[in-house]
């Protein structure tokens, strides 16, 4: 049965093209001192090209996830000829196998993708393959080179995008049909562009101590999955990036004997697809079955983690306690802990999610997926005031905007309305929504009872929030 995209979908999609248009400068076509990519323009674009993507599909907030995606991509970037430059690495959820390299090293994965991986190195071999894309340049260079603007060709990527994340079939009729051929053919990279990738990014896996032969591999069982099963709709990454024999064969033949030796799996890896598979799965009452009937014959530890996360999902936490907790002697991993303080807290047994939590961030202060659990079982119980102390150092060495938002709730919670709006405006500032983000403090400005440190720090952060909102309106027009 065929699906179409609901009208007010495809006309979101032009919008969105639109204003990836009209927010940039747009050099004059033809000219090719006007034509480049400037670093300042690339910024203000993928700083649209972002904003305008997570508002149109659904982005992956599981924070071990990208916790995870975070750290590896990091990893990576860091043996990169430009390991000082500003990554940015993102997971939607589309069940179509691919990942993109957009403006401003922005780097996304979808969901289908990460699924099916088998092991570390084959996503990492992804990743290094399109953190090198962006360390080489190659879609300035394929703007100069077909006189297209970098609003055009980054509209064009968003709106394939769209389309896949509601349907991979649509998604492919758009790119490849009419007048989006030609688009298609300046968005995707040239062959020699994918060989540079592949041999870059191989020794970016090398230096940084990973398995290369990841890349190859899971390039090889892409091609045949496609050849075999006639799935090239759902290949997405087939398209945009185009596959030969010959190229993973030469990919094979750069790998040295001594680089085989390299690890090619993490326990980190084989959990964060599972939580994966279990978020994007539709019936996990069905899942359930599927896993105990596997463990029957031969349980592990990534099985019943798997399982035990789709109790959870279904309303069944308590079958997930047990399983859990025979876990966590078997493994020391953090995330199995913070699992079992999940089933604890959907199982309406807040004071034993609290005790894991303090525990875990004894052991691991700082980290993300438990200071967010903490502060948001510390509000849930009245201790407001312990979540904003626990939240304000986490600020100290990570400014991210679910951190901002859990503050926010915690100032709200304690009834300072003020300080969760300041809170908020950090929060959609870093999230592109800078008008947004001053609304918000002219909003706190406007609240009672402020002392004069508080309001002489909220008409700082206004004027700088002002300064910022016209600094980009002037450089858009």
């Amino acid at each position: 049965m065929k699906t179409h995209l609901p009208l007010r979908t495809l006309s979101l999609i032009l919008l969105l093209c639109q204003s990836l248009y009209s927010r940039a400068e747009l050099p004059v076509l033809g000219d090719p001192t006007q034509q480049e990519l400037t670093p300042y323009k690339e910024y203000l674009i993928g700083k649209n090209f972002f904003r305008s993507l997570k508002a149109s599909v659904p982005f992956v907030y599981d924070l071990e996830v990208n916790d995870y995606f975070n750290n590896l991509g990091q990893k990576l970037a860091s043996y990169s000829s430009q390991p000082d430059k500003t990554f940015h690495f993102f997971v939607i959820k589309v069940p179509s196998i691919n990942a993109f390299a957009g403006p401003d090293a922005y780097i996304g994965f979808h969901t289908g993708l990460i699924i099916a991986a088998k092991n570390e190195s084959e996503l990492a071999g992804v990743m290094a393959h399109e953190i090198s894309h962006v360390t080489q340049r190659h879609l300035a260079r394929a703007m100069t080179e077909s006189n297209t603007s970098p609003a055009a060709m980054f509209a064009s990527i968003l709106a394939g995008i769209l389309v896949a994340s509601k349907n991979p079939q649509a998604g492919a009729a758009l790119i490849m049909g009419g007048q989006a051929v030609a688009m298609q053919s300046q968005i995707n990279f040239t062959r020699a562009n994918e060989h540079e990738a592949d041999r870059i990014g191989i020794g970016v896996l090398r230096d940084a101590g990973i398995n290369p032969e990841g890349m190859a591999g899971f390039f090889e069982t892409l091609l045949q999955q496609s050849e075999r099963n006639n799935v090239l709709a759902r290949m997405e990454y087939l398209r945009t990036h185009p596959l030969s024999t010959t190229r993973i064969a030469e990919a094979k033949n750069r790998i040295a004997p001594a680089d085989r030796n390299l690890p090619n799996d993490s326990l980190d890896f084989q959990l964060a697809r599972a939580r994966t598979l279990v978020e994007m799965n539709k019936n996990p009452g069905q899942l359930i079955k599927q896993i105990e009937g596997l463990n029957k014959k031969q349980s592990n530890l990534v099985t019943d983690y798997t399982l035990s996360l789709a109790y959870i999902s279904h309303d069944q936490a308590s079958k997930a306690i047990p399983v859990l907790s025979r876990l966590q002697k078997i493994s020391s991993h953090p995330w199995i802990q913070l699992a079992l303080t999940d089933a604890y807290y959907h199982n309406q047994n807040k004071t034993a999610a609290m005790k894991i939590l303090e525990s875990l961030n004894s052991l691991y202060p700082n980290y993300l997926p438990v200071s967010i659990r903490y502060a948001r079982v510390l509000i849930d119980l009245k201790k407001s005031q312990q979540a904003i102390a626990l939240l304000n150092l986490q600020l100290r060495t990570q400014k991210n905007s679910v951190v901002y938002n859990t503050l926010a709730k915690a100032y709200f919670s304690n009834g300072n309305t003020a300080l969760a709006m300041e809170a908020t405006s950090y929060e959609y500032e870093l999230e592109g929504y800078v008008q947004l983000a001053a609304q918000q403090v002219t909003n706190a400005l406007q609240q009672p009872n402020l002392n004069k440190t508080t309001i002489l720090r909220l008409k700082s952060r206004k004027q700088e929030l002002t300064h910022q909102v016209s600094s980009e309106q002037t450089d858009d027009h």
